[in-house]
Order: structure tokens, then sequence, then C-alpha cells
């Protein structure tokens, strides 16, 4: 089927990294490489891989790069057909690798697999329903490559992990380290340019919501700044739409206007 690598980009993540390192040690398929960058953490993350040594290959960042900077460090070292980025604080189903595996092998000219997702708080208690603004972002469900260019052309939608084919993603360039918190969205409209994009319907990934997520909170997004970031993507997958006006002068034609 293939062999996985999953990259964990930690910046201050320490209380939580256990948590995702412990669901990939209870995956079903565990023939895959597991790479942590260290995102120049100040807290105590060393120790707390200890632990890990020999199960896992750490990389480190010298000062903070940011997330997609190292998610794309650890695509650039990646040696396996297929790539998996998992934040530090969320966490897999055990059977989360070999799903997605499955649908690779079903759809050989699949580039991305992803899952769906439900949300936790910072003590792994779930979310109560409409608790956060996170779960009223539409979840990612299989369409058409023709429905997902025409709903993402109005803003992203939420996915869980995704499992990516591993040169796909250098082909297009990686993550766009300029694109901020839509570089999925931009990745997902990268890989739609080539063909379609696979989700599993089900919540194989678990997101963890707590203040220290870089994009969830009120203030943590400058609303001015994603607006003109959605619409600088859009630029480049969409082309210019339109716009037609009709005039219609009347004079006492009110029985037919």
């Amino acid at each position: 089927l293939g062999r996985v690598t999953v990259g964990i980009p930690v910046y201050n993540m320490a209380k939580y990294i256990g948590k995702a390192l412990q669901s990939l040690a209870q995956q079903t398929v565990q023939d895959f490489d597991v790479i942590v960058l260290d995102d120049a953490s100040t807290d105590e993350l060393t120790e707390t891989l200890v632990k890990w040594n020999g199960d896992i290959r750490v990389m480190r960042f010298t000062e903070n790069m940011g997330v997609r900077h190292a998610v794309n460090a650890m695509l650039a070292a990646t040696e396996t057909e297929f790539f998996v980025s998992l934040a530090a604080d969320d966490w897999l189903e055990p059977d989360f690798i070999e799903k997605c595996l499955e649908r690779f092998k079903a759809n050989p000219f699949t580039e991305l697999v992803a899952s769906q997702t439900d949300f936790y708080d910072a003590n792994e208690k779930p979310l109560a329903q409409n608790s956060n603004v996170v779960q009223q972002i539409r979840k990612a469900s299989n369409k058409s490559r023709e429905q997902w260019l025409h709903e993402l052309y109005y803003g992203n939608q939420y996915f869980g992990v995704g499992m990516y084919r591993a040169d796909a993603m250098r082909e297009v360039g990686g993550f766009d380290v300029n694109a901020g918190v839509l570089c999925d969205y931009d990745m997902y409209l990268k890989l739609l340019q080539r063909g379609n994009i696979q989700v599993i319907e089900e919540n194989l990934t678990h997101t963890r919501i707590h203040d220290g997520n870089a994009s969830v909170g009120e203030g943590k997004i400058n609303m001015v700044w994603l607006k003109g970031k959605y619409s600088e993507i859009r630029k480049r997958y969409y082309p210019p739409r339109m716009k037609v006006i009709i005039a219609t002068p009347f004079y006492e034609m009110r029985g037919f206007s």
C-alpha cells in the first residue's frame, strides 16, 4: 500500500504531544515514520520526547519559524510515498492510517485523503454542541471536483487530518508560507487543479480547542486580513467572474415591468 511519514510541528505543546504520539503508537498499521520538528520551543518538550527516543526522528529550528515552514521542512525530509501533517495537540483514531491507505489503493490517482473531525477542550472533554465558532464551519464531505471548486470559492471547510501523496505536495510547492491560516485552503485548491480529493466521512481526527490554538479565539485573526487573503488566493485558481448589468428604462409601463 505504500509507506507513510507523519510529521508533527511543535511549538510549546509539550503537555499535549504525548496524546498525539500515543495515538500513532496505537495505529493498526505500524509501518510508518514519525518526524517531530521542534520549532524553537521554550517549554519542556525535549524532556517530554525522551520516552519516545528510537520511535521518532526529531528535527529542530534554532528560531521560531512557524508551522508552515516546519511542515515544509518535514516534507522535504520525507522519503516515503505518503505524508501526514498532524498537529501536536490533536490525535487520531487507531485505524486512520489504514483507512487512508485503503482509499489511495482504491483511487490510485488521488493525491489527498482526509478524514472528518470532532472537537475537544484542553482536557480532552468533548465540546458541547455549538459552543465554539469552529463548530459552525461546514464539515468536509465527498463531492465531485466541480462541486469542490464551486463551494471553496466562498470559503474553506473543516477537514480533519489529511494524508497527502508526498510527490504531489512537492510538485505544487508545499504549503504557502505567506497564506497563514489559509495555507490548507490554498493547498486544497492547488490539488483540485490536478484532480479530485477524497474524504473519509468519519471522525478519525480529534481536534483540541484551547487557548494555545494559533487561529481559534477572539482577536487571533484580523478579519480584514482574512478577507483580503481569501481574495488573493481565489485569484490564483478562479477566472475573473464577468458581471452583467441590465438597465431597463421605462415610462408609464408598471403593468409590464
